[in-house]
């Protein structure tokens, strides 16, 4: 291949992915804005300024492309954010600490997502296809941290994957509340004092069944 023919392949890659991540940042903008039933290929595409044709070519179709933009729009948190940045660190903790580590990370990492959590607001109304590839995102998300946390230790005898569910649920529920309700409980949830001691319940609760 000559040397203008390899400038010409490589600019349409570069569009390629710069189209791929203005549709994947656009489906995200859609959600929050406007929830799950206004997700639609036109929508999207007028959204993103791209014929609607490419959501086909790129994703595969409207599904696809919320499944990229679980993985790949900042939606969630991946494994190296969950494990806080140096998996040899938290490789050398034990198996609870590691756990409770895990916790915390999730609790901040959705509590510092505007976009995530009025997605999940929208999701608790909704079920049809687009949640089921957001939820497969989370499921990924949710058994890769077990596993890693899991290596090298021997898991304490315990039904983890319900743990896993509880906890999960409480934090999605009080992340997406502190926006709608200023006080919870008792608990007001815009006083960062609240949100630390949220996160210290945390800590002992995972310390106390896993340790």
């Amino acid at each position: 291949m000559n040397a203008p023919a390899r400038k010409t392949s490589a600019a349409t890659a570069k569009d390629r992915e710069a189209t791929k991540r203005r549709l994947i940042e656009a489906v995200g903008r859609v959600l929050a804005r406007q929830g799950f039933q206004a997700v639609g290929v036109n929508t999207v595409a007028r959204e993103a300024g791209v014929d609607k044709v490419l959501i086909y070519r790129y994703f595969d179709g409207l599904p696809g492309l919320v499944a990229a933009f679980a993985r790949e729009g900042g939606f969630w948190p991946d494994l190296d954010e969950l494990c806080g940045g140096d998996r040899q660190a938290f490789l050398a903790l034990p198996f609870a600490q590691r756990m409770s580590l895990a916790v915390r990370n999730y609790l901040r990492a959705v509590r510092s997502r505007p976009l995530t959590r009025e997605i999940l607001a929208w999701r608790f109304l909704e079920r049809n296809e687009l949640t089921d590839a957001l939820d497969t995102a989370r499921a990924e998300a949710g058994a890769a941290i077990l596993a890693l946390a899991g290596e090298g230790v021997q898991r304490p005898d315990i039904d983890l994957p319900a743990l896993h569910v509880l906890i999960g649920a409480a934090i999605n529920h009080l992340a997406v509340r502190q926006d709608r309700e200023p006080i919870f409980a008792g608990l007001p949830l815009d006083d960062p004092a609240t949100w630390e001691r949220v996160e210290a319940m945390l800590d002992r609760m995972v310390l106390a069944v896993l340790g």
